[in-house]
């Protein structure tokens, strides 16, 4: 590996630690064995100060990323003595007087003061001049009949509108061609002739992705984004979204 690399992959990972403690992120999302594993692999590689001072950091930081975990279990277990039946509970066992105590230290009533000022009178003169008559309002808009017609279907996909068979055949060709391909990068998968094509094809992939018939990998160091096919579709008990921008050219 170069030199070159080696401080890029190192500061990602200092880039990634800071993330988790400046924006909070998740710290569990951090791969931290690995990220240890890969600095163990450069440190005979290090030779100059700058190199060992970044490595330093970087582990400093995943060090705290770990600190950050331990933070997050002891804050979801302390969530335990706020359990909605444990709360329940406790009321039950309070008396109206101990009940009646506590709504009166927790009651903070908001006072309003109304009245009708000038401005509001106005308002209220303008809308009434201004509000069509009773008749002109049940008449009712004036709409020009227009008998029904055939719409080509060039027309219709021209407006958006796709025929349920011929969007599942395109998922379905889709689907085939990413299962040929393997684990592939996203970009080059989606990549069309031109940004329109680009677009289509992020779009149905968007919807593979949502019936679990393609999986998605993330790989924050590399910065890189990977779809892979699935033979049976994967019903996953947590769900995140992942935006990822097209711009056009």
């Amino acid at each position: 590996m170069k030199p070159t690399e080696r401080r890029d992959l190192i500061l990602r990972i200092i880039d990634l630690c800071e993330s988790v403690s400046k924006k909070g992120l998740n710290p569990f999302d951090v791969k931290v064995r690995e990220l240890f594993d890969r600095l163990r692999e450069l440190l005979p590689l290090l030779k100059k100060h700058e190199e060992l001072y970044l490595d330093l950091q970087a582990v400093l930081g995943l060090s705290e990323v770990v600190y950050q975990q331990g933070e997050w279990i002891k804050h979801r277990s302390s969530l335990l003595y706020l359990d909605p039946f444990l709360v329940l509970l406790k009321l039950q066992a309070l008396s109206p007087e101990e009940l009646a105590e506590i709504f009166v230290r927790s009651w903070h009533p908001v006072l309003e003061l109304e009245c009708l000022t000038t401005n509001g009178l106005r308002e209220g003169h303008d809308y009434w001049r201004l509000l069509p008559s009773l008749e002109e309002r049940l008449r009712g808009p004036v709409v020009a009949e227009i008998r029904p017609g055939m719409m080509e279907r060039e027309e219709l996909e021209r407006m958006g509108f796709l025929p349920k068979e011929l969007f599942e055949e395109m998922l379905e060709q889709l689907w085939m061609e990413l299962r040929k391909k393997g684990k592939v990068s996203y970009w080059q998968f989606v990549k069309g002739r031109d940004y329109t094509e680009t677009v289509r094809r992020a779009y149905l992939l968007s919807f593979l992705i949502t019936y679990g018939r393609a999986a998605v990998e993330v790989d924050p160091i590399k910065e890189e984004i990977k779809v892979e096919a699935r033979e049976e579709p994967e019903r996953r008990r947590e769900t995140c979204s992942l935006p990822i921008s097209i711009s056009p050219p």
